[in-house]
């Protein structure tokens, strides 16, 4: 039995491993000639460095939180710097062949964070449900197949748009769900009605129309019954990709600012952890001591198969319960007392 628990426990650190893999770093390959490798190697890495740096805050952070973090700074990236690796390297006469990858240390990355009151996001945004409205001086199309954006983004290869945008089916049960009135006047109802048949939770609102000969987009984010200004875009003559990439990486932002965990915001909770077993009770406590939200994690009592315990963590708690999730930890309330499960 023992070797049983062993076994799954292992296969559950490994899917955690897996799916929680949000400050992974890409390998670079790098590949130069010279009489002074060992100089312009330094370099190459250090440009490496920095362009990982820089990726790795740019999925983190909003427009805005970007600009308060030294991205060129060779000395200040350093200081986050876990390690890096060189593969396949290779030296032919002066010429230089490698791959690299460099990895940082998230905890000195989000206790920087968390010090300097910048908030953050931990978690990656899921598809977002495009509802376009085109209107001209004769017609409103919404969810048709002769909206020329429809048109376009399933034509479309890009797969940045195939990764975050949820296309509708365009179809009659669409059109029946939600109209032109419902777009115009917030008839949040419908939003939700969408969501359900789609399974999101996110919809980027567009609405195209001309004025002086100049196209206008008015792009919003509908969010838990909510809708908050993404962009107002004006262009003469359209193009298709520049108008998509300027609407997601908007749309991106938006999401971030949404939901950005509040570094300044610091909450308690007393929770019941339910465990089956030690192994299990082990696991969960090494679970929650390297979640990057707690900030203290105390036991208050014990019981069988239930302890208590005290969780000092940043942020609110949405965004507590979503970093839980991340590890397979699910948080609810049951009589008003907070309940911790493995799932």
């Amino acid at each position: 039995m023992q070797i049983i628990y062993i076994f799954f426990f292992i296969i559950l650190i490994s899917n955690n491993l897996c799916a929680n893999n949000f400050f992974e770093t890409q390998e670079y390959e790098i590949n130069f000639s010279s009489n002074n490798i060992n100089l312009i190697k330094k370099n190459k890495i250090n440009e490496i460095k920095i362009k990982s740096f820089q990726n790795q805050f740019k999925k983190i952070l909003t427009k805005k939180n970007l600009e308060k973090i030294k991205l060129n700074d060779i000395n200040f990236i350093n200081s986050f710097v876990l390690n890096y690796k060189i593969n396949n390297e290779r030296i032919i006469n002066n010429n230089y062949y490698a791959n690299i990858k460099v990895n940082f240390n998230e905890k000195k990355i989000i206790d920087y964070l968390i010090f300097n009151k910048i908030e953050f996001i931990n978690k990656k945004p899921d598809k977002f449900l495009l509802i376009i409205m085109e209107k001209n001086n004769l017609k409103t199309y919404l969810f048709s197949n002769e909206n020329k954006y429809y048109q376009f983004l399933n034509n479309s290869i890009d797969q940045s748009y195939k990764k975050y945008f949820q296309i509708p089916n365009l179809d009659f049960n669409d059109r029946f769900i939600f109209n032109d009135y419902h777009f115009n006047n917030d008839a949040f109802k419908q939003n939700n009605i969408l969501n359900k048949k789609y399974q999101t939770e996110y919809q980027i609102l567009i609405s195209s129309f001309k004025k002086n000969n100049i196209t206008i987009y008015e792009v919003y984010m509908f969010y838990n019954n909510k809708k908050y200004l993404v962009s107002k875009i004006p262009i003469n003559n359209v193009n298709f990709n520049n108008l998509f990439d300027n609407i997601l990486l908007d749309a991106i932002d938006k999401w971030k600012e949404i939901n950005q965990i509040k570094t300044s915001l610091i909450n308690e909770l007393e929770c019941k952890i339910n465990i089956n077993n030690i192994n299990e009770l082990r696991h969960v406590r090494g679970l929650l001591k390297t979640n990057i939200l707690i900030q203290n994690l105390s036991l208050k009592s014990i019981k069988l198969n239930n302890n208590f315990y005290s969780i000092s963590f940043i942020g609110d708690i949405e965004n507590f319960k979503n970093s839980l999730r991340l590890n397979r930890l699910n948080l609810f309330f049951h009589n008003n007392l907070c309940n911790i499960i493995l799932v």
